[in-house]
C-alpha cells in the first residue's frame, strides 16, 4: 500500500491505495490539481468530471471495437 496527500478546501486528505494504482492516481491528480497547495471543491469536481469523460470516451471506443469483432 502507498499513501499520498491532497489538499482540498484547506483540509489535507491522506489516501492509501495499492502501490501501482496510487502511483497512477498521483500522476493523474497532478495533471488537474496541485498536491502541495490548496485546491477548491470546484477544482476537484472538474478533475473528476474530466476523468469521467475520458472513461466515457474509452468505453465508447471499446464498444465500437467489440462491435467490429
Amino acid at each position: 500500500m502507498a499513501k499520498f496527500t491532497v489538499k482540498v478546501e484547506g483540509k489535507e486528505y491522506e489516501l492509501e491505495l495499492q502501490e501501482d494504482f496510487a502511483n497512477y492516481m498521483e500522476k493523474e491528480l497532478e495533471r488537474s490539481l496541485s498536491r502541495y497547495s490548496n485546491n477548491s471543491a470546484k477544482d476537484l469536481l472538474n478533475a473528476y468530471l474530466k476523468k469521467c469523460y475520458e472513461c466515457f470516451l474509452a468505453e465508447k471506443k471499446l464498444q465500437n471495437i467489440l462491435k467490429k469483432l
